[in-house]
């Protein structure tokens, strides 16, 4: 007899084939945020088998974050890297952060965990935990280093950090999730160049 709290064998493996498969519903453009009946439907199992590997729905969204972090990881260990020159780590990091959110599906995970997680007290902290601090935590920890080197201003880098993220963050949804490139289109290289530039006058040292 299998003891009282014991998981089944491959209970691992099905719990990420659930995940995977919600994953993607989830991440859908043009598409209402789901019921759990229906992600038990995308899933292709019933309310319950999803309720034995995640609980209740908030659980599952928290699952998918931590997933969609877990998958960021290699992001943030190179975001971490600085290079010898201000001026040339801070365009590659936002270039490398930029090229992750319009190509690479980072920009469709971020706006579905801030859709969910919006004035919801679970879900809100634990999409900026799992999914968008990790990356703002990287890029100060780039940016310490030139502090250090003095090659940037002393100022709060986490700050700078986020001087730096959030018009990238927001540029791209703007632009793809909003559907401002319709009727407002936005040069990308051209936006890309300017956030660059202002960063690295605002902050390198003189």
């Amino acid at each position: 007899m299998k003891p009282k709290g014991t998981r089944n064998a491959g209970f691992e493996e099905r719990r990420a084939e659930l995940l995977a498969r919600m994953r993607t519903r989830l991440m859908l453009r043009d598409a209402p945020r789901p019921a759990l009946r229906e992600l038990a439907s995308e899933a292709g199992c019933s309310v319950s088998t999803l309720n034995h590997y995640f609980g209740k729905r908030d659980d599952i969204l928290i699952a998918v974050f931590a997933d969609s972090g877990r998958r960021g990881q290699g992001q943030f260990a190179a975001t971490r890297q600085a290079g010898q020159d201000f001026e040339t780590s801070i365009r590659d990091a936002a270039a490398m952060a930029w090229q992750a959110l319009t190509r690479h599906g980072v920009a469709d995970a971020l706006a579905m965990g801030m859709a969910e997680g919006m004035r919801n007290r679970q879900l809100g902290p634990a999409f900026i935990r799992t999914m968008f601090e990790p990356f703002v935590i990287a890029l100060t920890e780039r940016l310490d280093v030139h502090v250090a080197r003095g090659q940037m201003r002393a100022v709060d880098t986490r700050m700078a950090a986020l001087a730096l993220a959030s018009p990238l963050l927001l540029g791209t949804l703007h632009q793809s999730q909003l559907g401002g490139a319709h009727d407002y289109p936005l040069d990308g290289d051209a936006f890309l160049f300017h956030v660059i530039e202002s960063f690295v006058r605002a902050y390198r040292a003189d």
